[in-house]
């Protein structure tokens, strides 16, 4: 399985997580658009290190950005907006997610600062993030903007 496409389909109930423990070579994965897909978002999905794309937004995923979001090398979209998720945003370690181009994050309820490491990825240098998109407005603000970069 390569491409894992169910976006706009009404899928209900949370994302089993066997799904992505069962493949090796998946490179994308949209799941976008149904309102009702509850629960976490499944750890093993960011153990598939042949993900390039992974759309799971607009969806009613909860609960906090898994710890190893950053493990996939060739990782370029990551698109978490409009869920539900909680939490802050975890930091990455030095040389993840370097071909990541756009991280979606808005119309969540994350909390915190962007961290250092995700901005960084913004330096043409260390990364070729284009566009990080968050909820930076409000008062207060539900993801701070502490870095210039973002």
């Amino acid at each position: 399985l390569e491409n894992l496409i169910l976006n706009n389909n009404f899928l209900s109930g949370s994302i089993p997580a066997e799904v992505f423990s069962a493949t090796s070579m998946l490179q994308f994965v949209d799941l976008s658009n149904n309102v009702f897909l509850t629960g976490r978002l499944p750890s093993t999905l960011f153990d598939v290190t042949t993900v390039r794309i992974i759309y799971i937004a607009n969806c009613s995923i909860n609960g906090p950005i898994p710890a190893n979001y950053g493990r996939p090398p060739l990782l370029r979209d990551l698109f978490l907006d409009g869920n539900d998720l909680t939490g802050t945003v975890p930091e990455i370690t030095t040389g993840q997610l370097l071909n990541l181009n756009e991280f979606l994050l808005q119309g969540n309820l994350l909390t915190g600062s962007v961290p250092a490491s995700i901005c960084t990825l913004r330096d043409n240098m260390t990364g070729m993030l284009e566009d990080l998109w968050t909820d930076c407005l409000g008062n207060p603000p539900q993801i701070q903007c502490d870095f210039p970069a973002c």
